[in-house]
């Protein structure tokens, strides 16, 4: 079952590593959608906030963080905001380890629900 919500990017990586060998070709392809096919006619991103379910990933090295990390940064530049959802116990660890929790203000869940739930609710706060 899916729904559409407008605003919102649900991105599952389906590679049991995030690593050396796909994590730029990954990140590349998100910006792609949020930046270049995700903008307005004025240039703004109609994508606010990037879901990235991490459901298959097993494992996370250096690069994959790197390029995590990069992809927050631009994502940042153009008003999105990064979450993450379903990490297992070795990816939030390494996540956490290189500080990239706090990077993204904490914004890690345990479902892809959760996330969704938790942008309606923020963006609820923001409009009272």
């Amino acid at each position: 079952m899916a729904v559409n919500m407008p605003g919102v990017l649900v991105v599952s990586i389906k590679f049991a590593w995030l690593c050396f060998a796909n994590a730029s070709p990954i990140r590349e392809k998100i910006e792609k959608w949020v930046i270049d096919e995700g903008e307005n006619s004025k240039g703004e991103s109609t994508i606010k906030v990037v879901i990235i379910d991490t459901s298959s990933l097993v494992s996370i090295d250096t690069a994959g963080i790197t390029s995590l990390v990069e992809l927050n940064k631009n994502l940042t530049l153009h008003g999105v905001t990064l979450s993450i959802a379903n990490p297992r116990w070795q990816v939030i660890h390494k996540l956490r380890l290189a500080n990239f929790v706090n990077e993204i203000g904490g914004r890690v869940f345990l479902s892809v629900g959760e996330a969704i739930d938790a942008t309606i609710l923020s963006a609820k706060m923001a409009t009272v």
